[in-house]
């Protein structure tokens, strides 16, 4: 008999102006001091003052470390890692995107465990002995989910390659889901972004790790989705809108650190990594081409997925009908968010397909994808997206 088990943040605060109730778990934990991640575009805008306020209103002392970048590097971390260490702080504070918690996951590893320090060792699951820094996570897009997951992506830029990290032991303390700072980031980041969510809802339903739980959490944040992503593209200021979004990234992010994706990831971490394309735009793009290969190895998963996308959908259906239901929703999305579609639009070199298919079938999600594939696949994949 298999074992399936799930793992996810202790607690999670969803609604408009959540970020109040870091104070709540400075309180619960104990904490003294903050070392505060986010990047300088968050400041500029002011994200980073609404939660500095609130700190200040609880009296906490703390320390910044606004230089994360985008698909974050090794050095990166290394770099927050030794102002970590300076600052004498006990507890971390993530303010951003993936990118800002993957970096915060990683300084929290190793600041608990130097053996670690190189970063490359953390590479795969379970890499650390001690636990982590407590982190309060407090995600600024509703989509990767990295606020209740154990998964976390760090550039390698000497090999140009992005490195899956999962460790049970950075799964965030809490997560603050505040609707009002969503609301405030640009639609374009939101729509790529949410297609994220999307894409690992959709992975992690088919991924050859699904099972009940997962599959039920999977089609939930599917559908919540497809209600609200052309909601949010008309008024990106519907708190409630924002609010179910966000559901929907945290229930995908429970779904698949638990139980893998699949090949758009391991597509899209190589576009990242050689391009850095923004990773909810490679989702976004190579979504739709995936989902017709693996189609032939869902069976009727296809038609229950086809059912989250559009609820109105006929079950009496083929799964050839369902599939289009689908890759037609997708792209309807994609359309109306105004995301690219063709790897031309983001400026891939078609004489790169060689080394992105290797770097995709060496991938940590590869082997959770439904449909086996070789390298060569993936190359033709790559081609079929080109144009």
């Amino acid at each position: 008999m298999s074992i399936s088990r799930m793992v996810y943040t202790g607690t999670s605060y969803f609604g408009e102006f959540a970020r109040n109730e870091i104070k709540t778990e400075i309180t619960k934990h104990h904490f003294k001091k903050a070392f505060l991640i986010s990047d300088k575009d968050l400041i500029k805008c002011g994200i980073v003052a609404k939660v500095e306020e609130v700190l200040k209103e609880n009296q906490t002392s703390y320390e910044i470390d606004a230089e994360v970048k985008p698909n974050p590097t090794i050095e990166n971390v290394i770099y927050g890692l030794e102002l970590y260490k300076k600052s004498g702080s006990d507890f971390i504070i993530a303010v951003g995107g993936g990118s800002v918690i993957d970096t915060a996951k990683a300084i929290a590893v190793i600041a608990n465990n130097p053996e670690n320090a190189d970063v490359i060792s953390l590479e795969g699951m379970d890499k650390s002995s001690h636990p982590a820094v407590p982190i309060i996570a407090l995600p600024t897009t509703a989509g990767t989910g990295s606020e209740t997951t154990m998964d976390y992506v760090i550039t390698n830029t000497k090999e140009k390659r992005k490195m899956a990290c999962m460790d049970s032991k950075v799964v965030p303390a809490a997560a603050i889901l505040d609707t009002e700072i969503m609301a405030s980031l640009p639609l374009k980041l939101t729509a790529a972004t949410a297609m994220d969510a999307l894409t690992h809802a959709v992975e992690s339903y088919l991924s050859l790790g699904a099972f009940s739980f997962s599959e039920t959490l999977s089609l939930k944040s599917v559908s919540l989705i497809s209600e609200n992503f052309l909601k949010v593209l008309e008024n990106p200021v519907d708190y409630e809108v924002r609010k179910e979004l966000a559901i929907a990234q945290y229930m995908a992010g429970m779904s698949f650190t638990n139980v893998g994706l699949g090949i758009v990831h391991s597509m899209a971490h190589p576009l990242s990594a050689f391009y850095d394309v923004p990773h909810g735009v490679a989702n976004a793009l190579i979504l739709p081409y995936v989902l017709e290969f693996n189609a032939e190895a869902c069976g009727d998963k296809i038609k229950e997925l086809a059912k989250a996308f559009d609820s109105g959908f006929d079950m009496t259906k083929d799964a050839k009908e369902a599939l289009k239901c689908c890759v037609d929703t997708i792209r309807k999305f994609n359309t109306q968010a105004g995301l690219p579609q063709t790897l031309v639009e983001i400026n891939v070199k078609t004489e790169d397909f060689d080394a992105l298919a290797q770097s995709a079938y060496a991938d940590a999600s590869t082997p959770d994808n439904p449909r086996e594939v070789s390298a060569e696949m993936l190359k033709q994949l790559y081609k079929k997206m080109y144009e």
